[in-house]
């Protein structure tokens, strides 16, 4: 028993040493989890007082991959893009946009090859040899709805996700520098088009930044347009016209400009910049 006792007066003040530091790690847990409540309020509290709302015009540029049917008939394009859109205090975005889409690689090289010489070159009613171009041209006209996530105070900036519906139409644009090509003019011509057209929806998730004063305001980031559409005049090429629609699609990087017309729905004025 008197070896005993050494042994338990060691042990009681560890037990006490170790009740001790368990309750001072309990009350520095309470007192961080009180911190981190109280800054979730502040910034919550300060995104508030930050929020702004108005209308945004954006201008914008992407270099597309077409996929699907018109894949088939183009390579790479352009895009140009205009847009109005109101942004709410909780930033949802709504507006409309216009776009339109050109390019001049052509993929269908054969379009012309039954009016064609052996040599694939057009001749012309003076008898002489004509060069032909082609470009293409598209436009579609979309309704967005979309949602901003802010990442930082600056409610204005922030990871943007949108999506748009509505109608694309696009064809294939054939010039000649000759006036002497009856076959490719007026009711002719229109065989060669590939006039298609039908409904739309675009995918986008991106970044947007707004700085304080609003004078910088840019996007950027990847689209996904998908069509489902059909051909609206008889093909010479496969002469048939397709009732069906089919399924393309354009796919690339838009960036742009923004001119964003906001106001703050506070009392007092406040931004927060990254």
């Amino acid at each position: 028993m008197n070896r005993a006792q050494p042994n338990l007066r060691l042990i009681l003040p560890l037990l006490q040493t170790h009740k001790t530091l368990m309750m001072g790690m309990r009350i520095k847990y309470v007192v961080l989890s009180v911190l981190l409540l109280g800054y979730s309020f502040r910034s919550t509290a300060q995104h508030k007082d930050s929020a702004s709302s108005g209308f945004m015009f954006e201008f914008s540029y992407a270099g597309q991959f077409p996929g699907g049917e018109i894949g088939q008939l183009f390579g790479f394009n352009s895009n140009v893009q205009g847009g109005i859109y109101y942004k709410t205090q909780n930033n949802w975005l709504y507006g409309a946009s216009f776009a339109y889409f050109f390019g001049n690689q052509l993929r269908n090289k054969g379009i012309l090859d039954s009016l064609a010489t052996s040599n694939s070159n057009l001749i012309a009613n003076d008898g002489n040899y004509v060069g032909i171009s082609y470009f293409e041209r598209g436009f579609d006209i979309q309704l967005t709805i979309g949602k901003l996530f802010p990442v930082s105070l600056n409610r204005n900036s922030g990871i943007l996700i949108t999506f748009s519906a509505g109608y694309l139409q696009y064809h294939l644009d054939i010039e000649s520098p000759s006036d002497w090509t009856p076959q490719i003019t007026g009711s002719y011509l229109q065989g060669y088009q590939h006039l298609t057209a039908g409904v739309c929806a675009t995918e986008f998730i991106g970044y947007q930044y707004v700085s304080k004063r609003q004078f910088l305001a840019l996007f950027g980031g990847f689209e996904f347009t998908e069509a489902m559409a059909k051909a609206l005049q008889f093909d010479f090429q496969s002469e048939t016209k397709n009732p069906n629609y089919k399924y393309s699609m354009l796919s690339g990087i838009r960036v742009g400009w923004i001119l964003p017309i906001l106001h703050d729905n506070t009392k007092k004025l406040t931004f927060y910049t990254h």
